[in-house]
Formats: structure tokens, C-alpha cells, sequence
């Protein structure tokens, strides 16, 4: 029954990681695109976060989701060890995960290039990516979370 309190909890972070990384994604394109006089309205808005969220869950979601797993698993037997860091032992991964899976596509697919995720090309949008790591990793540390 633990495992599947855990299946559970991975699933739901994962989920709301790709959500969140999405729409931070998106929020930063629109932003840029913003900047260089580029309006949209909020309908527009809308179907650019949808399309987004679409395009981006079947890649980069899967991604997220195969290192946010391996992440939780180190995070465990840190937290085994460090004790003191267990509190925050899967909200670090989380962000981890996600920083270390831009890294590995910056490496493999922009070498030099602009980067081929558009919306970690500065520090706030790979601040963003990496926020919704955490936060996925902070959904997962709750929904499994021992009652004392």
C-alpha cells in the first residue's frame, strides 16, 4: 500500500512540474515577445500556454519526469544519511532534475547556439524552470510525508 502512496505522490509531482514549467516556459516567451512591441490578447494568451503546455508534456515533460524519478531516488538515500537535510531533500532534487535536464539539452542540442529552451534563456526563466522543480518536489515530500 506504501508503494502506491509513493506512485502516487511521483505522479502528482511530476504533473505539476510539467505544468508549472510549462506555463513559466510560456510566460517568459510572452514576456520577450511582449518586450519587442509583439501584443497578444488574452484569448491569445491562452491558447499559446495551452499549445505550449501540448507540445512541451510529450518531450520535455517526459524528460522532467525520468529525472525528477532519478532525483527522488537520491534524495531518499541523502536524506537517509544527512538527516538534517531531509526537510529539504526532494524540493532540492526537484530543482535539480529540472536544471540538470536543461543542461543536458543546452549540452546536447544548442551547442553555442541561443539556447533551446526559450524560456530558461536568462537566469529568471532558468530561476522559473527550477522553481517548478521544487515545487514538484515539494508536492512530492508532502504526499509522502510519514504521520507521526
Amino acid at each position: 500500500m506504501e508503494y502506491v502512496k509513493i506512485i502516487g505522490a511521483y505522479i502528482a509531482a511530476a504533473i505539476v512540474t510539467v505544468v508549472l514549467a510549462s506555463a513559466f516556459f510560456t510566460q517568459r516567451i510572452i514576456a520577450a515577445q511582449t518586450a519587442i512591441g509583439i501584443e497578444y490578447t488574452p484569448a491569445q494568451q491562452s491558447e499559446t500556454y495551452l499549445m505550449n503546455f501540448v507540445g512541451l508534456a510529450p518531450s520535455y515533460g517526459l524528460m522532467l519526469a525520468i529525472a525528477l524519478l532519478i532525483g527522488f531516488v537520491v534524495a531518499y538515500g541523502v536524506k537517509q544519511i544527512l538527516r538534517p537535510l531531509a526537510p529539504i531533500a526532494y524540493p532540492v532534487a526537484g530543482a535539480a532534475a529540472v536544471l540538470t535536464v536543461i543542461f543536458l539539452i543546452e549540452t546536447i542540442m544548442a551547442k553555442g547556439g541561443a539556447g533551446a529552451i526559450g524560456g530558461a534563456r536568462d537566469a529568471l526563466g532558468l530561476a522559473l524552470q527550477g522553481l517548478a522543480g521544487a515545487v514538484g518536489g515539494t508536492v512530492f515530500a508532502l504526499l509522502t510525508r510519514r504521520k507521526a
